[in-house]
């Protein structure tokens, strides 16, 4: 299975293992930078608020942000454990990505559902959300979603059933 996610330009693409039912993640390793940059103080606009305030909601708005293309709110909810992924790839890198992720994930509708993995450190949250009528199908799409900064971002989504390959 294929995963979309933070850890490098030349490992945005991952590979995931699947051995019977238990579902194993080959992760390519995070930037240890920190910053806090992009982050603005609640009460502020929604389009200048990066993250969100709770790992589901990170899920949620991101698949709304993706079924509404707006890819700009989308790389607001991209990132990884150093905050948005635009403070290391810059902005026009990470929503050219978003442009592609958003037509993967278009659909009818979808639901969501925690997904708890051992692997998974404090900081991480992973969800699988049942997207119905993509253009290959419907689709169990693997989210990890991660603390940075008291807020969540997406990190990483399991793309393959998205792509024709699941």
């Amino acid at each position: 299975m294929t995963v979309i996610g933070i850890g490098g330009r030349k490992l945005w693409m991952a590979a995931l293992v699947l051995a019977g039912p238990t579902l194993a993640i080959s992760l390519p390793g995070c930037s240890s930078k920190s910053s806090s940059a992009g982050i603005t103080p609640s009460g502020q606009n929604a389009s200048t608020v990066y993250g969100a305030s709770s790992a589901e909601e990170a899920v949620r708005s991101f698949l709304d942000a993706a079924q509404a293309q707006a890819y700009g709110q989308m790389r607001r909810l991209f990132g990884n454990n150093s905050g948005p992924a635009e403070n290391e790839w810059g902005v026009q890198e990470v929503e050219q990505r978003m442009v592609v992720l958003s037509g993967m994930l278009l659909h009818q509708s979808y639901s969501l559902r925690p997904l708890e993995l051992g692997y998974m450190r404090e900081d991480q949250r992973g969800f699988v959300a049942t997207i119905i009528g993509t253009r290959y199908g419907n689709a169990n799409v693997p989210i990890t979603v991660v603390l940075a900064d008291g807020r969540w971002y997406v990190e990483q989504l399991g793309v393959d059933s998205l792509v024709g390959e699941g």
